[in-house]
């Protein structure tokens, strides 16, 4: 075990020595108590100390917090062991510390993904605080490590499970502002991915067609006895959420030019925005795609069994 192998034992703060020894009896509640009283105390600028702080609080957080992710414990522990590498100026843990903060960091990675898949109301909005600890806890290891890939990948899961949410509304009828919430995750999500990378297909793809399906929910309900007033600030809405759509379909499609979805999403957008010419330009490249114009005509089938072509 790494707190075994402190050099100059000597020098090391009797009580530090005394939580080490309970870490290993695995009496971790009092082995706690001894090594707070070490490093507010004689073992402030130990590098040892502090390693062994980090491994007792790692362990208060398997063992008695049974893995909560709300855990002050584990955050002491990512504290500890930065706070031994800083110290460590013979680099003496420095691979202990890595690696247990390596650890801490992937515990950050499945809460986040876990809250995701989850996708429960109350708590899919701390999906976001763990990712970012563990892009900081990750960061204490390797400070030039690049995290837009990582990003992407986690803003793109993380709007996906803010989308399931609302769908779940709407399926019900919920008005928009009982989940302007997961909405504004949303865009705030795809607004980071484009921040990173503003030619991601998938990231304008998905965008627009937030935006479209929002404004034509939005429109379904509204009430055919409508007061005009009403009626006409809606579709004022509306129109909004279409507008900020189309840039992001046109990115799409600059990227893609050849995918159906976006194709159709372009078509929904312009009839939405009652610009006709643009609705029929891609009406007409889907029907193309499609195979529904420029398609031969129907075969005559008993010439061509007469020529040997289909079998009898």
């Amino acid at each position: 075990m790494a707190i075994l192998c402190a050099t100059g034992m000597a020098q090391i703060p009797e009580a530090t020595k005394k939580a080490a020894g309970l870490y290993q009896e695995k009496n971790y509640t009092e082995a706690q108590s001894f090594i707070d009283e070490s490093v507010n105390g004689e073992g402030a600028s130990s590098a040892y100390t502090w390693h062994v702080r980090g491994h007792i609080y790692k362990e208060l957080y398997k063992q008695v917090d049974n893995f909560n992710r709300t855990s002050n414990s584990r955050k002491e522990a990512v504290k500890s062991f930065e706070k031994s590498i800083e110290l460590d100026s013979k680099n003496e843990y420095k691979e202990w510390n890595k690696t247990s903060l390596k650890y801490l960091s992937s515990t950050f990675w499945n809460d986040a993904v876990n809250l995701i898949e989850n996708a429960d109301a109350d708590d899919l909005g701390q999906a976001e605080d763990a990712f970012e600890s563990y892009k900081n806890t990750s960061a204490i290891i390797n400070k030039e490590q690049d995290n837009g890939k990582i990003s992407m990948d986690f803003y793109k899961a993380y709007a996906t499970g803010n989308r399931m949410l609302i769908e779940k509304q709407r399926k019900v009828g919920a008005d928009p502002a009982n989940y302007a919430t997961e909405f504004g995750r949303i865009k705030d999500c795809y607004t980071k991915t484009l921040g990173i990378d503003a030619e991601d297909y998938t990231s304008n793809y998905n965008f627009a067609i937030t935006l479209y399906n929002e404004a034509a929910y939005r429109i379904e309900r509204i009430p055919a006895d409508a007061d005009l007033t009403i009626l006409l600030l809606e579709q004022e809405g509306c129109v909004a959420l279409f507008k900020q759509a189309l840039p992001h379909a046109k990115k799409a499609y600059d990227e893609r030019p050849g995918r159906i979805e976006i194709l159709k999403a372009l078509r929904a957008i312009y009839l939405s925005l009652s610009e006709y010419e643009l609705f029929e330009k891609y009406d007409l490249l889907i029907k193309e795609k499609q195979g529904e114009i420029g398609a031969p005509s129907k075969p005559d089938l008993e010439s061509l069994r007469k020529t040997g072509i289909l079998d009898h």
